[in-house]
């Protein structure tokens, strides 16, 4: 059991012409959680910057960084403090499945990043409205264990694959088929997803 008294603030700069399906501008969020009375005397801290832009072939150009630490100054960080990519950052693998990993569980780990760059094919069934097709290439890391050094992941995972984002009266609908690049042993894959919400 654990009690936990935090503190948690953003600094946000959006300067989109949009902010459902942006064509151009970017958004830049700084998010900082700091321990008040607490167990487990944790900092994180993240930034998430995305840029798009509209080429003259009408495609638009997206692209996406993610960063994230999680520190503590008094212990170990525990378990459901670490860091975990999110699974939109990270296509072809299965969320939660990659990094370091202990007694056979994924353990997260101190610090994560991931970069993200995809395309729309505004000429690919330009008959579809409500339909985006998107090409993606998605590359993420998680690594740092601090109570134990030999179980880091120092292995770049990455992706590359089609992304479909279909808008619907209930809301977005997200569909993506990727193959891995790149990655561990010990990671799972996932080549189909589907999911509620944008992808990029």
């Amino acid at each position: 059991e654990y009690f936990d008294t935090n503190f948690s603030y953003s600094i946000n700069l959006n300067k989109l012409n949009q902010n459902f399906q942006p064509s151009d501008g970017f958004r830049s969020t700084f998010f900082q959680e700091l321990p008040l009375l607490a167990d487990d005397k944790s900092i994180i801290n993240s930034y998430e910057f995305a840029k798009y832009k509209k080429l003259k072939s009408e495609a638009i150009l997206s692209f996406s960084f993610f960063a994230k630490a999680a520190n503590s100054f008094d212990d170990d960080v525990r378990v459901s403090k670490r860091v975990f990519i999110p699974q939109r950052k990270l296509r072809g693998f299965a969320s939660g499945k990659i990094g370091p990993k202990d007694s056979g569980d994924y353990i997260g780990g101190n610090y994560g990043s991931a970069l993200n760059i995809a395309t729309t094919l505004p000429k690919l069934f330009t008959d579809l409205q409500n339909i985006d097709f998107n090409l993606f290439l998605d590359a993420a890391n998680v690594f740092g264990v601090d109570y134990d050094s030999s179980l880091d992941s120092n292995k770049i995972r990455s992706s590359t694959g089609l992304a479909v984002d279909w808008f619907t009266p209930i809301g977005p609908l997200s569909f993506s088929l990727a193959a891995p690049i790149t990655k561990a042993s010990t990671d799972e894959t996932e080549r189909f997803r589907f999911q509620i919400g944008t992808t990029f």
